[in-house]
């Protein structure tokens, strides 16, 4: 995986794309850290019982899945992601936004 990674940086070095390499590696890295953000916020639920983690926790996976979906053609690339899938993406970027809407908002019992 890491040698994939290297040799996209490489042939876009090489072909004076390296710009595009690097926003897609690190659209990729973003997701990867909030998928360390949800594991993270789901122990903090389990301690603390605070349902507004709950809110964050989906957040968190949804940005997740939002930023690596599109960044698989990195390490496949013949995979085609259709518009429909784009369309989707776009969908989870509201529902995240409402969710750390909630997380703020909803009130203690």
């Amino acid at each position: 995986m890491f040698e994939n990674i290297l040799l996209l940086i490489q042939n876009a070095t090489e072909g004076g794309g390296e710009g595009y390499i690097l926003s897609e590696s690190l659209d990729f890295a973003s997701g990867i850290f909030a998928a360390f953000l949800l594991a993270l916020s789901l122990v903090a639920y389990q301690r603390t019982k605070v349902k507004r983690l709950l809110f964050v926790s989906v957040a968190f996976g949804l940005f997740s899945f939002r930023a690596i979906i599109p960044r698989l053609d990195l390490f496949l690339p013949n995979l085609d992601l259709s518009t429909s899938i784009q369309t989707i993406l776009s969908i989870t970027g509201f529902i995240i936004l409402g969710l750390f809407f909630l997380a703020i908002v909803k009130k203690q019992k």
